[in-house]
């Protein structure tokens, strides 16, 4: 029979027994999560030592598309850092070029401006059109007037079906060219401040210090929502919004906007001023490009926006279009 004292001391033993227990317990606990922890370092260490290495002997092809100029200047900027880093560079009209024909061996770089807060279908069919690669490097960087949700993700998930090795991704405020509210100063202080960001990447890209993150449900649905709807308004020329059009008081027909839509959108019948068909991606280019601002957004109220003259815009793109062909 047991006393109360025996009793006490028992009760004692056990709750010292069941304290040294979950003591033990917490310490296989942290010591298993520091070597998770431990792992999941080591792991993003190799990684960026491997994206850093990614540039050692290797070009960077940076295929290119831009509407109002934005991206192509920011483009522009990241390509002459990393000349300057030491990796050479090859910039290529993403209009003129053949996805399928592209280089393995090289790392493979995309610029592009968002539209409708998600990818451009013309640089959506570009990247499905790639042939499956064998761990090729990429990185992106994209321009956004106001947000985005749906570009990331997307792009991400295709390139790494096709078997690229994704490691950097970066996204840039400039003017938004679609409402035009931004001009004079305060744009080209926003292109400033963007090209040196961009400037800023590329040394990250080098160093390996870049990653390319998603959501994947969220962003996956995002996009699909968007491409929907950017889809919808080109079902009918009737119930299409928004537009491109052409002041016919204004336009002087010089055709310029027709000569340099990346998807030949735009057709002048006679002496009439050119009109979008069903397929344009409301870049706005034609915008951008035309010399006397006879081409307008219906949504647009204020005057278009260009990051440059018109034609400093023009020869800039040709310029381009040249090196690339």
């Amino acid at each position: 029979m047991l006393t109360s004292f025996d009793s006490h001391g028992a009760s004692a033993a056990i709750r010292a027994r069941g304290v040294s227990q979950c003591l033990v317990w917490l310490w296989h606990s942290l010591t298993r999560r520091a070597s998770v922890y431990s792992l999941q370092s080591k792991a993003f260490t190799a990684m960026k030592n491997t994206s850093a290495s990614c540039f050692v002997g290797r070009n960077v092809h940076l295929y290119w598309f831009s509407g109002s100029g934005n991206t192509l200047l920011a483009a522009i900027s990241l390509a002459n850092e990393l000349r300057s880093c030491g990796v050479e560079v090859e910039l290529r009209s993403l209009e003129k070029s053949d996805p399928t024909m592209i280089d393995p061996d090289a790392i493979f770089a995309v610029a592009f401006p968002t539209h409708c807060f998600t990818l451009p279908e013309f640089v959506r069919d570009f990247a499905l059109r790639l042939p499956r690669v064998d761990g090729t490097p990429a990185f992106m960087l994209t321009t956004v007037g106001l947000c985005s949700g749906g570009v990331h993700g997307p792009l991400k998930a295709i390139l790494t079906q096709k078997g690229f090795h994704c490691i950097g991704a970066r996204q840039l405020l400039m003017p938004d060219s679609f409402f035009a509210f931004i001009h004079g100063t305060m744009a080209q202080r926003m292109i400033r401040s963007a090209q040196k960001r961009a400037a800023a990447y590329a040394h990250r890209l080098v160093d390996g210090k870049t990653s390319w993150r998603r959501v994947p449900v969220v962003s996956d649905l995002y996009a699909a929502f968007f491409r929907w709807f950017f889809r919808g308004r080109n079902m009918t020329r009737s119930c299409r919004y928004p537009v491109v059009y052409a002041r016919e008081k204004s336009c002087i027909r010089c055709h310029r906007c027709v000569q340099m839509c990346p998807v030949e959108a735009l057709v002048s019948i006679g002496n009439e001023p050119p009109k979008p068909e069903l397929h344009c991606t409301l870049c706005l280019r034609c915008v951008a490009v035309c010399p006397v601002n006879a081409m307008r957004l219906c949504l647009m109220g204020l005057p278009p926006y260009r990051p440059k003259h018109d034609n400093e815009l023009t020869s800039l793109f040709k310029n381009i279009f040249s090196k690339s062909d």
